[in-house]
């Protein structure tokens, strides 16, 4: 286990770039005439490179850990090569069937000049810059954020009225929204002409002709949300669930995810999504999206997600979505972890507080936390809003102190965002949930000790309700919400 952790380290101390590039390297400690090779790589950052080669399954090679070999690398776009010494840190003997991690090495650069790192960190800044003015067209709707027109947030208050009611009226959706009967008329009328609700028996008459009930139909389409499991694990399940589209979950399928690394991630996505969608006997066809919930700092402009801790961005996200989109030919929508737990929490989970919330704050982990001001995911201008990094402090006072010292301090930080944010409902995540209800109590008290009053008055802090599927089940709902949107 040491030795593993040893190499992941090893591979993530500087930041890296999804980028194909030619190579050429040869081995300067096997016998001369072996020649020079060529190969591509699939990563690289200023400290090594992951080079793709079908050498390991080479016995006559014997490519092992620590030999050395030089390389030539072409910085495409920049008319310049780079020609470090290195050696190999890492191994990947996968097979090489459809849809599994490519074999090659992984290296580490030893000798190095400081010119030919600056080209390495400049050229990896500028294909992110470059990403930076399509990544949001090539993200077509990561949540309701993103600039929707009063079409499409009247669509969501009518829908998701009618989702939270089950059964309502023309009239009660009306006075609910405060829109007008008979514009709630025509956009019903669209919603039966497009099966996306139906009428369904008669309520109690206050007079005159008894009004018809409104319902989702649940069958409408199913929908496929992911988790993609926690930061700074080793081994962490990742989860899949596919739904209707009332959010009820059809099948629910977990799978180990051995590393971090972006090219073995990809592949056991796809066989999650093909297990969920095996065990679910739903069409293909008849799957709207797929909604991926990812942890770590998310950063629109690069792409990329950061892990807090160590802070290196051990993932591209448009990378992921491509990849997913090319392999199924259905839209995928990605947001972060805390962000689907909130999400969830709202559309199934069994606050009462949270359903009737318009502002909310979750505190998903020691690391994440998400905000939804007046109805809509608030992410910040990067993507990046909601990161508290608690941690350190957290561990320490765990170790130390116990439970109370830990909930005084979060407690401290959670008064800070209610004066700044004046929330209605504050979610303490399951994470959590191992400190017990002396932390929470702690947690509530800390909190009332520090917060304005006017503000306290309006906020209640209450325990997820929901725990190992929320992060799969909001990134579900996601999709669930898109589709409402631009009906």
């Amino acid at each position: 286990m040491k030795e593993a952790n040893t190499k992941e380290m090893e591979k993530r101390q500087f930041p890296r770039l999804e980028k194909t590039l030619p190579v050429k390297f040869n081995l300067p400690d096997i016998p001369e005439g072996s020649g020079v090779f060529e190969a591509l790589s699939r990563n690289i950052g200023a400290g090594g490179v992951f080079i793709e080669t079908d050498l390991v399954h080479d016995e006559g090679f014997a490519l092992d850990k620590e030999k050395l070999l030089n390389l030539e690398i072409e910085l495409l776009g920049q008319a310049k090569r780079i020609k470090p010494r290195a050696k190999i840190a890492w191994i990947s003997k996968k097979s090489r069937t459809p849809r599994k991690t490519r074999s090659g090495i992984g290296v580490k650069f030893i000798q190095i000049t400081a010119e030919e790192k600056r080209a390495i960190s400049v050229f990896i800044s500028q294909e992110m810059l470059q990403q930076a003015g399509v990544i949001e067209k090539a993200i077509p709707a990561i949540s309701r954020e993103h600039r929707l027109s009063d079409r499409n947030r009247r669509n969501l208050q009518i829908l998701d009225i009618i989702r939270k009611n089950r059964l309502i009226s023309r009239a009660e959706i009306s006075k609910d929204t405060d829109i007008n009967i008979v514009t709630v008329s025509n956009y019903i009328d669209t919603y039966l002409k497009k099966g996306l609700v139906f009428e369904r028996g008669l309520d109690i008459s206050s007079g005159g002709r008894r009004p018809e009930l409104i319902e989702i139909n649940p069958q409408y389409g199913y929908v496929l949300g992911v988790d993609c499991g926690s930061l700074n694990k080793m081994q962490t399940t990742m989860q899949a669930v596919v739904t209707d589209f009332t959010a009820r979950i059809l099948s629910n399928v977990r799978k180990k995810r051995e590393s971090e690394e972006n090219e073995d991630s990809v592949e056991v996505l796809k066989d999650l999504i093909d297990q969920a969608l095996a065990s679910s006997h739903v069409q293909v066809e008849k799957i709207r999206g797929i909604g991926l919930g990812i942890p770590g700092i998310m950063d629109k402009f690069g792409g990329t997600v950061r892990n807090p801790e160590s802070g290196t961005a051990f993932a591209n996200y448009v990378t992921i979505k491509k990849g997913l989109e090319e392999e199924f030919k259905l839209p995928v929508f990605i947001e972060n972890s805390a962000s689907c737990a909130l999400v969830a929490e709202k559309w199934t989970g069994l606050s009462l507080e949270v359903k009737s919330a318009d502002n909310i704050i979750y505190i998903f982990s020691e690391h994440q936390s998400a905000i939804m001001l007046k109805g809509e995911l608030y992410t910040g201008s990067s993507k990046s809003a909601g990161q508290l990094n608690l941690a350190q402090d957290l561990e320490k006072e765990q170790k130390y102190s116990g439970p109370v010292a830990s909930g005084t301090r979060l407690g401290a930080k959670i008064a800070g965002l209610i004066n700044l944010l004046n929330p209605q409902v504050i979610i303490v995540g399951a994470n959590f949930s191992r400190l017990g209800d002396v932390f929470l109590d702690t947690l509530r008290h800390s909190a009332a000790g520090l917060a304005h009053r006017e503000a306290l008055q309006q906020v209640r802090i209450i325990a997820a309700t929901l725990a190992e599927e929320a992060v799969a089940l909001g990134s579900a709902s996601l999709v669930i919400e898109a589709a409402f949107a631009n009906i």
